[in-house]
């Protein structure tokens, strides 16, 4: 997959991801821009000139009709609302997968955050 790159500006969500562990940047989407298949994906980050490693969930919201683009900056905790970013998808990591517990999605989540480590690691050297 040839990277790609979005740009919004971020909405406040609500909460979810949070509350499963990992904080998540909600970023608008544009009407008629293209994206890539639903999933899971590392990415880097850019905010104000800096580049961070990071994972992106693309989804379709719990109505599957709004698109939502989910950013968890690796290793960062800071409130991004109102922020610009851009965002350039690397690699996809796995397709979305329906949950049946909060246990079993912070498992997910946790071994996503774990595979993008190991990419951008291996990447590194």
């Amino acid at each position: 997959m040839p990277p790609l790159l979005l740009t919004g500006r971020v909405e406040r969500g609500e909460g979810i991801a949070t509350g499963l562990g990992c904080p998540t940047a909600n970023l608008a989407v544009e009407q008629g821009v293209i994206i890539p298949s639903l999933g899971v994906y590392v990415a880097e980050t850019v905010l104000e000139g800096s580049t961070f490693p990071s994972v992106v969930c693309v989804n379709d919201g719990r109505t599957g009709t709004n698109l939502k683009l989910e950013v968890h900056l690796l290793d960062i905790r800071t409130d991004l609302s109102g922020k610009q970013l851009s965002v350039r998808l690397v690699r996809k990591l796995r397709g979305l997968v329906p949950w049946e517990s909060e246990e079993q999605m912070s498992a997910l989540i946790a071994k996503d955050l774990g595979d993008a480590r190991a990419w951008f690691a291996h990447s590194a050297s």
